[in-house]
């Protein structure tokens, strides 16, 4: 190898791994994010559970996380106001992310008779 082919390898080795932890960070930051609105939306606080059920569409990386949280969300969430307005707007996510996995749950929901129709007038 010549000492100009080295030089530029050493620089592409250099340049790489700088931006190594950059990426990694973000990836982090991304899930961190992806669980703190996971929280968010479990929130008996309607306005903020909405506003992080809207935030988490952001994130399609972390896709298995969202649905997971989602579902959980829907099975267990009660909100201090709008609860069948959020939990339609759960589903309505969850069609849109095709969680097949989300099936079975959305069905239970149905089928308990809690309230998927919009409440709070838009």
């Amino acid at each position: 190898m010549t000492g100009s082919a080295l030089r530029r390898l050493l620089l592409f080795l250099v340049a790489f791994s700088a931006a190594l932890p950059a990426g990694i960070a973000q990836g982090q930051s991304d899930a961190a994010r992806v669980e703190m609105l996971i929280r968010d939306v479990k929130s008996p606080d309607y306005e903020k559970a909405s506003a992080a059920e809207g935030e988490l569409r952001k994130f399609p990386r972390e896709r298995a996380r969202i649905v997971a949280g989602l579902v959980d969300a829907l099975r267990t969430g009660e909100w201090n106001r709008c609860s069948g307005d959020m939990r339609d707007s759960i589903a309505r996510t969850l069609i849109d992310l095709k969680a097949k996995e989300a099936v079975v749950p959305l069905h239970e929901l149905v089928k308990s008779g809690r309230s998927i129709e919009h409440e709070c007038s838009e």
